[in-house]
């Protein structure tokens, strides 16, 4: 009779003890669920400002190339025309010992 009694109290007190245990394990569960949440966030909001400043220094060596490349534009035609005169001072200077050259011997002949 003591042992039908003794069963008899803890079927009844791991019945009420049951809902507690479930719904600390529930409890739990959420917490875990939201540090995830949380966590989750803190990450994504670090890579997106990860992406912000990558996306800014990307715009500036965009903007720092186009700059140099124009640089180099308006470079080229200078040095292009500078050689181009170079040229003809060269050419005009054979040309004209080319005619005194041939002045000379025809007014010598």
């Amino acid at each position: 009779m003591k042992t039908a009694v003794f069963v008899a109290v803890v079927l009844c007190l791991s019945n009420s003890l049951q809902p507690e245990a479930k719904a600390l394990a529930e409890e739990n569960r959420q917490l875990q669920d939201r540090a995830h949440v949380e966590r989750r966030y803190a990450e994504s909001t670090i890579a997106s400002d990860i992406s912000k400043i990558m996306d800014s220094m990307v715009q500036k060596n965009f903007v720092n190339f186009l700059l140099n490349q124009r640089e180099k534009k308006s470079d080229h035609p200078l040095n292009q025309e500078d050689e181009e005169a170079h040229v003809n001072d060269l050419l005009k200077k054979e040309l004209s010992s080319w005619v005194h050259s041939k002045g000379i011997r025809s007014s010598a002949q």
